[in-house]
């Protein structure tokens, strides 16, 4: 025998049957409106959810009974104007919640309908990716810039997996248009976290229009605030919600500092000498000023200085091993380099300027194998940690064991950043205006190019801001990855005409 089953899964959202009146009637005259749908529905956030447009003053109530949904209009309907209830997310199947997403109901009380539509894309103005479920908005003129901040759009879509939208049943006019991608789908402006985009110029709607792409971007938050901070052993860590130019800081009681790391980023770090219990920091910067008391957490089990070396060496003879936390050599002569024929060879080791990376240069032949050897407890990082004895396998490359790229591009007056990614980590920056940009000595591997408009020359990319209306900087990538092989040039175009 076999068992009974409920059948296959319900998948489906529930579709419209009738209405009353029809769906896209002209002449419309009423203040009540019947839906009928294949199957027992749900209504969600229906205060929130349903918007009209126009809206001009009119409220909405929406009953819902089985398959039925009433809803009874408020207010005052002007003559000749095209009408557009929009059900956003609210509307779903009762048995498993499939959602029927931005059912429109759309009526004109006059005798014809606004058709004039537009489409287009949003996306990423970083990275690239186009961005699914932003709502694109348009607010008919007159209207302040501060609308978006303050009231939900005339009229409105929600873009799908390809970042495509498409608002239909507009009224011929003039308009402001933008693009919000936000967590709590209200449609409005209200958080620093949200993603907004929008078009330089206002939109004079006569036909059917389609849009350039919209770059959207998240803005600099309008204040600077301290989002973490930890003392943990001879640590500071401060972490802001965005970067902090000219940060000064001073310390209570007064302290004796070893390094101060990250300056004019996001994040600060301060090591300090000797390890505190507490302390008091004052934090400056243009607009801001924070008095923070930091207590030092219970430090866990000490733990072994970890490292990271870079052991594929490029013509340069070069060897960087890597620390999260500054470093101090306690004895030069117990790093060395062994031979496979049983040399030991002294090393010339210094420190990089922050502290976090040995530099050992040695002129190794090519194509031998090598042993760095780093004795036991001969590093130690500003926690007192020490190394356990490491053994790292080394061996030279010559030329003809990298690869390199050159870029055909069009000449630049402002400095563009070329950035080489593996995933979504970069291995390789370069700030040019040159026509030709010829990177050597890459190791073999696939790329991808990501090429930044440096409008102000600070060598960093520098998002938008609405209420300034100031789009984000110019990002693109190259739309194929870059496989570089080894003695191998490889020469791609980027040039426009």
């Amino acid at each position: 025998m076999v068992a009974l089953t409920g059948g296959e899964k319900d998948t489906k959202a529930p579709q419209l049957l009738k209405a009353k009146p029809n769906n896209l009637q002209t002449n419309f005259n009423s203040n009540n409106i019947e839906l009928v749908f294949d199957e027992y529905l749900q209504l969600k956030n229906a205060e929130e959810q349903l918007i009209i447009s126009p809206n001009n003053g009119l409220k909405i109530k929406a009953k819902i009974k089985g398959k039925k949904i009433n809803l009874s209009l408020s207010g005052n309907l002007k003559t000749n104007t095209t009408y557009n209830i929009n059900f956003g997310e609210a509307l779903s199947d009762y048995t498993e919640s499939n959602a029927l997403r931005d059912f429109q109901y759309v009526f004109s009380t006059g005798a014809n309908l606004d058709s004039i539509s537009i489409r287009g894309q949003v996306k990423d103005a970083f990275k690239g990716d186009f961005l699914k479920d932003a709502t694109v908005g348009l607010y008919a003129l007159p209207v302040s810039d501060s609308s978006v901040y303050l009231n939900k759009p005339d009229y409105y879509a929600r873009t799908n997996a390809q970042g495509y939208y498409q608002i239909k049943n507009i009224k011929e006019g003039k308009y402001k248009l933008f693009a919000l991608a936000e967590s709590n789908n209200n449609k409005i402006y209200d958080n620093d976290d949200e993603i907004v985009g929008f078009i330089d110029t206002d939109l004079d709607l006569k036909k059917d229009t389609g849009l350039s792409v919209i770059n959207a971007f998240r803005a600099l938050p309008s204040k600077i605030k301290l989002k973490e901070n930890t003392l943990k052993g001879n640590k500071i860590s401060l972490l802001f919600n965005q970067r902090v130019k000219n940060i000064q800081y001073q310390l209570t009681p007064k302290t004796n500092i070893l390094l101060v790391d990250k300056m004019n980023t996001d994040s600060l770090e301060i090591y300090l000498k000797d390890k505190k219990d507490s302390l008091s920091i004052i934090l400056t910067a243009e607009g801001y000023r924070d008095t923070i008391l930091l207590k030092s957490e219970k430090e866990k089990k000490k733990s072994i200085l970890n490292l990271d070396i870079n052991n594929y060496q490029n013509p340069s003879n070069t060897i960087y091993i890597n620390s999260l936390t500054p470093l101090t050599i306690i004895n030069k002569d117990s790093i060395y380099l062994k031979t496979d024929s049983l040399k030991y060879i002294k090393l010339n080791t210094k420190l990089s300027d922050n502290s976090k990376e040995i530099i050992i240069q040695y002129p190794l032949e090519i194509n031998k194998k090598y042993e760095l050897i780093i004795a036991d407890s001969v590093l130690q990082n500003s926690n007192l940690e020490h190394n356990r004895a490491l053994k790292y396998q080394v061996k030279s490359y010559n030329e003809e064991n990298f690869g390199n790229l050159i870029i055909n591009t069009n000449a630049s007056t402002n400095h563009v950043i070329y950035e080489l990614l593996i995933g979504e980590r970069v291995v390789y920056r370069l700030i040019s205006k040159a026509e030709k940009i010829n990177i050597k000595l890459l190791n073999p591997a696939e790329y991808r190019l990501r090429m930044i408009s440096d409008e102000n020359n600070n060598n960093a990319w520098d998002t938008g801001s609405y209420l300034l209306k100031r789009q984000a900087e110019k990002v693109s990538y190259y739309p194929a990855g870059i496989k570089v092989r080894a003695n191998w040039d490889l020469e791609i175009n980027l040039k426009t005409k």
